[in-house]
C-alpha cells in the first residue's frame, strides 16, 4: 500500500466513511507493535506510546552519535513504528469525536419516513390510513377506494354515479410521511411528506380534471382527449395533456417548482414547458431552466440530491420533512453553504447528518427534534 492510499484512509476515517475492513486495518496496524494492547486502548496510553517512541529514537540517536555504530535499522523499525502511532492517535481521536456524537444519535436517533396519511371523505370523516386494512375497501356514493400493500390508495368509479353533485376527497400527508394515489381517471400521484391534495371523487361528466395541491407531488397524468387535466397551487395553475411532471409548491419555499419529465405543460396560460424543463414561479415572474431532472424526483426514487448551488436552507427544510425535525441556525451559521452528492432517504438521520457533517462544513447539535446548524 502506497502512502498516498494510506492517507485516502486516514482521510475516510476521520470523516466516518471507512468500511470495517478499513477500521480493521488501521487496528491492525497499532496491534502490530503493541500486541498485548487492548483494542480499546484509551487515547491517553496512545499518547504514552507516542512519547515512549520519541524518547526511544532521541536515545537511540544519542547512543549512535558516541558509538558510531550503525544503528539506522533500529532506528528505522522505531521511526515505523511512530509513524503508525501517529496514524493511530489520530484516528483515535477523530473515533473519540465521531462517538461522542454517534453515542447521542444512537440512542435518540430518528427513523425516516414511512407511509402515513389521512384521508377526509367528503362527508367530513378522517380516516387514518394506517387503520385501513391492506385490500380492505371503503365505499362512497358508487365510489370504493382500496389501499394496496405498497401504501397506495386506489379509486374505482361506477359506471353510474347516483347523484350528479360532485364530491371531493383530501388527502394529507404529516411530515415523516409519504403515500400514493390512484385517481378514478387511472393518474398517478406520489406525494412527498407535509403535502396535501384536494381531488374529485369522480371525473364523469367533467369538462376538466382539476385538483388542488399543497406541497410537493410527482404526477404520471392518464391522458383523456378533450378533458384536460389541471394541478392547482397558491398562485399557479398548471395545465396538463398527459404527462410526467413534478411540482414542488412548499408554502415555506419562495419559488413553486415545475420540472417536466415527459409530455407538455402549459403554465398560468404563458409558459409552456419542454421535457428536461424547469419552471421557476416568485409569484410574479416565471422563468425556465434546464434541468437534470432524475436529481428534481429523486425523493420520489428514495434519495436526497444535494445540488451545488441549492439553497442550503431550502435542503434542510426538505430533510427536516422528512424526518419530521426542525433546523435552527446559530449566529455563526452561513446561509450560503453548499452541499453535493446524495444519500438514501431510507437511512436513520444520524447517517443523514453524519454525511453532510463529513464536508467540514457544518456541524449539528441536537436537542430532540431540534437540530441547531453551526458552522
Amino acid at each position: 500500500m502506497t502512502r498516498e492510499e494510506l492517507n485516502e484512509i486516514i482521510e475516510r476515517y476521520a470523516a466516518g466513511m471507512t468500511s470495517e475492513e478499513e477500521d480493521a486495518f488501521l487496528d491492525n496496524l497499532y496491534l502490530q507493535y503493541y500486541d498485548d494492547q487492548p483494542m480499546d486502548v484509551s487515547y491517553s496510553d496512545r499518547s504514552d506510546d507516542l512519547n515512549r517512541v520519541k524518547a526511544s529514537l532521541d536515545e537511540q540517536y544519542k547512543e549512535y552519535k558516541k558509538s558510531k555504530v550503525k544503528l539506522w535499522p533500529s532506528i528505522a523499525i522505531a521511526a515505523t513504528a511512530l509513524c503508525i502511532i501517529s496514524i493511530s492517535l489520530y484516528c483515535y481521536n477523530k473515533q473519540i469525536e465521531r462517538q461522542r456524537y454517534n453515542d447521542f444519535t444512537i440512542l435518540n436517533d430518528i427513523a425516516p419516513g414511512s407511509g402515513k396519511a389521512v384521508l377526509t371523505l367528503s362527508n367530513g370523516k378522517k380516516i387514518g390510513l394506517s387503520a385501513i386494512q391492506k385490500s380492505k375497501v371503503v365505499k362512497q356514493a358508487g365510489i370504493e377506494i382500496a389501499r394496496t400493500a405498497a401504501d397506495e390508495l386506489i379509486y374505482t368509479t361506477a359506471s353510474i354515479i347516483p347523484h350528479s353533485e360532485i364530491t371531493y376527497n383530501k388527502i394529507e400527508i404529516p411530515k415523516g410521511g409519504k403515500y400514493q394515489l390512484r385517481l378514478p381517471d387511472g393518474t398517478r400521484v406520489w406525494l412527498n411528506a407535509a403535502s396535501s391534495l384536494k381531488y374529485p371523487t369522480s371525473f364523469l361528466s367533467l369538462k376538466e380534471r382539476k385538483v388542488k395541491l399543497s406541497g410537493e407531488a410527482y404526477f404520471e397524468v392518464t391522458h383523456q382527449s378533450g378533458v384536460p387535466f389541471v394541478v392547482e397551487t397558491d398562485n399557479q395553475r398548471v395545465e396538463v395533456f398527459g404527462t410526467h411532471f413534478n411540482i414542488n409548491a412548499y408554502p415555506d419555499e419562495q419559488l413553486i417548482k415545475t420540472t417536466l419529465l415527459e409530455g407538455s405543460v402549459g403554465i398560468n396560460k404563458k409558459v409552456m414547458l419542454k421535457p428536461g424543463q424547469q419552471a421557476l414561479n416568485s409569484g410574479s415572474v416565471i422563468s425556465v431552466k434546464n434541468v437534470d431532472t432524475a436529481t428534481e424526483v429523486d425523493w420520489k426514487n428514495g434519495d436526497f440530491s444535494f445540488n451545488k448551488g441549492d439553497d442550503f436552507k431550502s435542503d434542510m427544510r426538505e430533510i427536516g420533512r422528512w424526518y419530521n425535525v426542525e433546523f435552527v441556525y446559530s449566529s455563526s451559521a452561513s446561509p450560503k453553504m453548499e452541499l453535493g452528492g446524495w444519500v438514501a432517504r431510507k437511512n436513520k438521520l444520524s447517517t443523514v447528518l453524519n454525511r453532510i457533517e463529513s464536508t467540514g462544513k457544518v456541524h449539528f447539535k441536537i436537542d430532540g427534534r431540534r437540530i441547531m446548524v453551526i458552522n
